[in-house]
C-alpha cells in the first residue's frame, strides 16, 4: 500500500510542477515588451512628418496590421530608428 501512495505522491508532485511551469511561462510571456507601437503615436513621439515617414517605408520600414479589417498600423520603433540613422548618413 505504501508503494501506491508514494507513486501517487510523485504523480501529484509532477502534475503540480508541470502546472507551475506553465504558469511561469505564461507570466514571462506577458512581461515581454510588445516590440511594436502604433504608427500615429510613434510619428508624434519622434516628430516625424508623413513625407519623411513615406521615405522610411520605401527604405524598408515594415508596417504590421494585427487583425484583418483593422486600420491600426503598428511599426517597430527599433527598426524605425535604425532606418532613420541609415538615412541620416
Amino acid at each position: 500500500m505504501s508503494v501506491l501512495s508514494t507513486e501517487a505522491e510523485q504523480e501529484l508532485t509532477q502534475s503540480a510542477l508541470a502546472r507551475l511551469d506553465k504558469l511561469v511561462e505564461a507570466r514571462v510571456e506577458q512581461s515581454r515588451e510588445f516590440p511594436y507601437k502604433k504608427k500615429a503615436d510613434l510619428k508624434r513621439e519622434l516628430s516625424i512628418n508623413e513625407a519623411y515617414y513615406k521615405k522610411l517605408v520605401v527604405a524598408g520600414l515594415r508596417e504590421v496590421i494585427l487583425e484583418e479589417g483593422d486600420k491600426t498600423v503598428w511599426v517597430s520603433k527599433k527598426q524605425l530608428e535604425q532606418l532613420m540613422d541609415q538615412l541620416a548618413e
